[in-house]
């Protein structure tokens, strides 16, 4: 998330912006008169003006809704949200969501209470944004035309503007005009997907497969199964937005906004980022060692020669082949199988000199999953909050087309194509024989295509029994997920044939949202659900007298990482 927003820093007018932006959460009318003096003296365009005042607008209203999401975690809230007759309110609102919204944008001084009442009733989050966006669009968009027109435009804009905004909301509240709309739109849809491009209409089904997904050790995905969803397909900066507002709604709430960093207090930075992941599998004690892959570390020193490496790999109970990564990563890059000596000396070469990686073990087993464990401090036992399987990208051959043109045919492979073809570069011309599965990435991470399905409907009590024998051997460890590679699902879910290969603290996402199957809502709900128990914890973990890092502090462990990330090999 924290990388996701850097670029829109590098904008000269960026300070402007902000501040018209911020603008909007003080007083909305007098920002966009601000924006409209702006753009008549033509410092800034009517388009950039209305964008940024938009912007501001909907994260305000974003922030307030969360406000009230969060002030039911206050117990006398809650139970005053309880009842009979507050399910008929939350009833009335959700079924006059939009009349209300339009009119608390026009009358003053009832957004915040109306805003906050939406969070409190848990009015549906789609909704809710698809309305603010549409009120707070019109709304800009009126006042901005207003205030940079002549007088007589203006009142013919808004004149029009107006009877034909009442008049469509009048409509609309028939159940006649609602069934009218909804069979016009599936017509309109019917029509018009056959002479849609074929990306754009994959894309309105989720980009299904044509085949089923069949991987050893992993359920069956059907044909026909979506492979890329929505939250996927916005980009990251735009998708964050929403849980930056959380963010500082919980930091204000907690008094601190680097909170999480005290989540898992025998990891550096609570694992939020920049952490040493050789340290994080070191937490793992001498009665849980034999669930963790073995692993060592070295510095590259160029002195290295093959005889020592092989050396040192054998002194940790390691051999050929083995997985090189570097101790400071993120999502799989610099990860790479090494084969031999020689071929670990390669991989070294393009590594930067004197920093830290890990040589472990490659565990046989072919299924993989990430799953996340959380337990708060003093709790007897934890839970899986969140179990995902992970379905390394890959294509299967025909006997006929060559690599590339299987990577192109593939829905999930040709989504990120760039990065396969540069990986493959020396093999997109073979023809696979009939049935052969080719890997394409040793990772199986969603950076390079993998595939991410929902498997908490797998998480068992004998699991969760096994995870909780884990955690008990590794003190200060209370949030966080471990991925895995496994035998098969029937064998994890008895808690057997696993091999825990990395270990992520609190900078580590709840992953089963990202299966296409879930909605853009369910996403949303299920991070939001992520930040606020990681607040919760690191709350927790302070009240026994962890420190948060300061603000400077995180920005150096930031820096590091963001630093250090270019430099490494590609994975393979």
């Amino acid at each position: 998330m924290f990388a996701a927003l850097q670029p829109i820093t590098a904008f000269a007018g960026f300070p402007l912006l902000l501040g018209l932006a911020l603008l909007t959460l003080l007083h909305e009318d007098v920002a966009i008169a601000v924006g409209a003096s702006l753009v008549s003296v033509g410092t800034v365009s009517i388009g950039v003006t209305a964008i940024t005042l938009l912007c501001g607008i909907v994260i305000g209203d974003l922030f307030i809704y969360v406000l009230g999401l969060l002030s039911l975690r206050v117990s006398w809230i809650r139970r005053r949200t309880e009842g009979p007759m507050l399910e008929r309110c939350r009833g009335a609102l959700q079924r006059n969501l939009l009349p209300t919204l339009v009119t608390c944008r026009l009358v003053p001084g009832v957004l915040f209470p109306t805003y906050f009442a939406c969070g409190v009733m848990r009015v549906p989050f789609l909704r809710f944004i698809a309305i603010t966006l549409a009120t707070a669009g019109v709304h800009v968009g009126l006042l901005l035309t207003l205030m940079t027109s002549s007088l007589e435009a203006a009142a013919i804009q808004v004149q029009v503007i107006g009877i034909g905004c009442a008049a469509l909301l009048m409509i609309l509240r028939t159940k006649r005009a609602q069934s009218v709309v909804r069979a016009l739109f599936a017509r309109i849809r019917a029509a018009l997907e056959p002479l849609l491009p074929d990306a754009l209409r994959d894309a309105l089904h989720g980009s299904p497969t044509p085949r089923a997904i069949v991987l050893p050790g992993l359920p069956v995905v059907p044909a026909g199964a979506p492979t890329i969803g929505w939250a996927e397909r916005i980009p990251p900066l735009l998708f964050y937005i929403p849980l930056v507002a959380q963010w500082f709604a919980l930091g204000i709430r907690h008094r601190s906004l680097t909170l999480p960093t005290a989540a898992n207090p025998s990891i550096e930075a609570g694992g939020l980022l920049g952490e040493s992941k050789i340290a994080c599998m070191d937490l793992i004690g001498p009665e849980a060692r034999k669930w963790a892959a073995k692993s060592v570390a070295l510095v590259n020193r160029p002195s290295l020669t093959p005889t020592q490496l092989e050396s040192l790999a054998s002194g940790a109970g390691l051999s050929f082949p083995l997985v090189a990564k570097p101790d400071i990563g993120w999502r799989g890059i610099g990860v790479r199988l090494v084969r031999d000596a020689a071929d670990l000396r390669t991989y070294l070469r393009g590594f930067p000199a004197d920093v830290r990686l890990i040589l472990q073990e490659h565990v046989p087993y072919a299924g993989e999953a990430g799953i996340f464990y959380v337990r708060k401090p003093g709790e007897r036992h934890g839970r899986i909050f969140s179990m995902t399987f992970r379905y390394y990208p890959h294509v299967v051959g025909d006997g006929r087309s060559t690599l590339r043109q299987l990577i192109a045919a593939d829905p999930r492979a040709s989504w990120k194509a760039d990065l396969h073809h540069e990986a493959l570069a020396d093999r997109l011309d073979e023809v696979p024989e009939a049935g052969r599965t080719v890997r394409l990435s040793l990772v199986g991470s969603s950076r390079v295509g993998g595939l991410y399905k929902d498997a908490c409907g797998h998480v068992t009590a004998t699991l969760t029994a096994r995870f909780d024998e884990i955690a008990d051997e590794m003190p200060g460890f209370h949030f966080g997920r471990f991925d895995v590679r496994f035998a098969s699902v029937e064998r994890l879910a008895v808690g057997e044939d696993f091999r825990i290969i990395e270990v992520n603290g609190a900078g580590a996402e709840a992953i089963h949202m990202w299966d296409p199957e879930f909605r853009l809502g369910d996403a949303y709900a299920t991070l939001f659900h992520q930040q606020a128990l990681m607040f919760e914890v690191a709350d927790a973990c302070r009240a026994q007298g962890a420190r948060p890092l300061t603000a400077l502090e995180l920005v150096r462990y930031q820096r590091r990482q963001q630093t250090l990330l270019p430099l490494y090999p590609a994975s393979n």
